[in-house]
């Protein structure tokens, strides 16, 4: 099945698109579809997404423009057409 992905800032300039179409199995969770992304893009996206085994803490994951930590956490099973985001943080004053 298909689902959307669709990075921000760094993310966006390793990838080179702002929205790229990725297939996964069904049942797939959002962990999974950002694993497959993280495939796609190598070492140095990985290196952005991940501290560790873990999406790093200043990230927020999208699923359908909803926090996916308000959705029972990274882990939800993702359905044809959903679209994962992953964002960074804003911070400022």
């Amino acid at each position: 099945m298909k689902v959307k992905f669709k990075s921000f800032g760094p993310i966006r300039r390793l990838l080179k698109e702002k929205v790229i179409d990725i297939e996964v199995p069904n049942d797939s969770t959002v962990r999974q579809v950002v694993q497959r992304v993280i495939e796609l893009g190598g070492k140095e996206l990985r290196k952005l997404i991940m501290h560790g085994d873990d999406i790093s803490g200043n990230l927020i994951v999208m699923l359908n423009k909803k926090d996916v930590d308000t959705l029972g956490g990274i882990d939800i099973v993702v359905h044809h057409g959903d679209e994962v985001a992953i964002l960074p943080h804003v911070q400022g004053g």
